[in-house]
């Protein structure tokens, strides 16, 4: 996983992070690098949220809300008519296996 794709689970702006406060992105991009996506996640992970709050990645928002839509829209084209279903006239009730 590379350094814009772990921020991007991580559902933080990468470039917005870049443009506002470089030095805690070259730090933060230098130490990826240096330690791998695991030890970074546990060694930075008190500020994801902190991040995430100010730098919010809005495409994962957007993306989802269309997914979900074409989703709709799919499912209306597979089944435009309602599925009647028709009730029985007998009971199930008990019936034995076998006559005693």
């Amino acid at each position: 996983m590379t350094f814009e794709e772990f921020f991007a689970k991580k559902k933080i702006d990468l470039s917005q992070l870049r443009d506002d406060n470089r030095l805690l992105y070259d730090e933060f991009s230098q130490h990826y690098a240096q330690m791998g996506e695991k030890s970074f996640d546990h060694t930075k992970k008190f500020w994801f949220n902190k991040l995430r709050k100010q730098y919010a990645l809005m495409e994962e928002e957007e993306i989802a809300v269309k997914d979900q839509s074409i989703s709709a829209e799919i499912l209306e084209e597979l089944s435009p008519h309602p599925i009647e279903t028709t009730v029985s006239s007998k009971p199930a009730g008990f019936k034995p296996r076998f006559k005693a």
